[in-house]
């Protein structure tokens, strides 16, 4: 009982003392009490988050690790770090986070929870508390508005810009989901540059010799952000409609393949434009259409970017047109349940992917192709982000190459996988990019959706 009496004695007096000189506080072994420790993050452009800390710890500083994990509305996603320790009274210590890197992506526009774990040079240890920060791009001055669900941040002095791309991104959202009969239950976030160039070092790397042939305008790259560079609405409408076909198609065992994601998001803008359309016209008329077993991932070659998206939309809208919405919504249930896409579409419209492409083959006027002759060729897939950290994201916008970039045709035999080079692809926007369950983190990209009319 004395013991004890004199043991919360010299603790009240400890208390008292800390209290009038300001000191810091160590109590028993195995916590640390010091005077609350100074958290701070900054991210000087998108490659970089460097995280602080800054603690008086009585017996001194031996070790700082931090704890992070980026939001993500399939689950969050995160990792640890050990930070650099510069002793002294106070401590600091610091982590720098590659958020644009072989290792991994973290987008712009993602928000991270962190906290740090300290530990004293006498075995003790504190946790700080957790925090949230949003990773913008620090190379500018960000200014954000709300609307619904949609968050849109853009930075300079244009007012109206942000306006319309709230309003493209509700247009997107609403059609979008009843289309597909789903509705999403997060808030997302949109990322406005004022160009690619100025946004250049938040995408993820891609091919140099494909990224200098096709011109970004906008990419969903997480499911709950999306980046925008082009001054083009319909660019929005694309890039927000896949995070609908994200909820719709893609679950724990089952995801849409690109054909399938990119044909909606196009056929749910204004028009699908005179660069997609017009390659794909070309295609057809050489009868060196894309067979839809090649095209489950994004295109990797540029000249064949438009014609992708344009015959994308094209089977999408011959489903909905000869269908209906209900069987069309259907297939993205039955997707998302875990059906392999060829099953799915068994189930619902009674035709694989082969039949399916014939039938949209006659509707545009060319003889159907018989299964020996259809080519599947083994069509790379998505790679996954490397550990420990893989961010899901989805497609892009981007403009197709000029003839001239891309060269004259594509060397595959009518009908089984490719197409011809078609008009000029200077005016056209594509739309690239897939959508991938959020345990195989993938890679992909985006292409941009341009279009031959004035961008709004």
């Amino acid at each position: 009982m004395n013991q004890t009496r004199m043991r919360l004695g010299s603790l009240v007096g400890g208390l008292i003392l800390a209290a009038l000189f300001g000191g810091p506080i160590a109590l028993w072994p195995g916590t640390i009490h010091a005077q609350t420790p100074e958290t701070g993050v900054t991210s000087k452009d998108p490659s970089t988050i460097v995280f602080t800390v800054r603690a008086t710890v009585p017996s001194g500083l031996k070790s700082a690790r931090l704890d992070y994990a980026v939001s993500n509305p399939n689950g969050d996603v995160g990792g640890t770090g050990e930070g650099t320790v510069t002793p002294g009274t106070p401590a600091d210590a610091s982590f720098s986070l590659q958020a644009n890197g072989g290792q991994r992506y973290i987008p712009v526009g993602s928000l991270i929870k962190y906290h740090w774990i300290l530990e004293g040079t006498n075995g003790a240890s504190i946790t700080t508390p957790t925090q949230e920060y949003l990773f913008l791009d620090g190379r500018y001055e960000w200014r954000s508005r709300t609307d619904g669900i949609a968050t849109v941040y853009w930075y300079g002095p244009d007012e109206t810009r942000p306006t319309g791309v709230l309003r493209a991104a509700k247009e997107a959202l609403t059609q979008t989901g009843e289309l597909l009969k789903v509705s999403v239950d997060y808030k997302i976030r949109l990322m406005v540059w004022r160009s690619e160039d100025e946004g250049r070092l938040a995408k993820r790397p891609t091919s140099p010799t494909f990224d200098a042939q096709i011109q970004t305008g906008g990419q969903r790259v997480a499911p709950d952000v999306v980046f925008v560079f082009a001054n083009d609405l319909d660019v929005v409408r694309h890039e927000v409609a896949h995070i609908v076909t994200h909820v719709a198609g893609t679950g724990a065992f089952g995801s849409i393949p690109s054909w399938l994601d990119e044909g909606t998001a196009v056929f749910v803008q204004e028009s699908p434009g005179p660069g997609y359309s017009g390659d794909l016209q070309g295609a057809i008329r050489a009868d060196r259409t894309l067979v839809l077993r090649s095209i489950q991932a994004p295109v990797g070659q540029a000249q064949l970017v438009n014609v992708f998206y344009g015959q994308s939309w094209s089977t999408v809208k011959f489903m909905v047109d000869e269908f209906g919405r209900e069987k069309f919504a259907e297939l993205y249930r039955v997707v998302k349940s875990g059906a392999r896409i060829d099953d799915a579409l068994q189930q619902v419209y009674k035709l694989d992917q082969d039949s399916l492409y014939n039938a949209w083959r006659q509707k545009n006027g060319l003889k159907p192709v018989a299964a020996a002759q259809i080519v599947s060729p083994n069509v790379p897939t998505s790679q996954a982000t490397q550990p420990p950290l893989g961010i899901p994201q989805g497609g892009g916008t981007f403009s197709g190459p000029t003839p001239e970039a891309s060269g004259e045709g594509a060397p595959t035999a009518s009908g089984a996988g490719a197409a011809s080079s078609g008009p000029s692809r200077t005016m056209a926007y594509a739309v690239l990019g897939g959508t991938v369950v959020l345990a195989a983190a993938l890679g992909g990209g985006g292409f941009m959706l341009l279009r031959g009319r004035k961008s709004e």
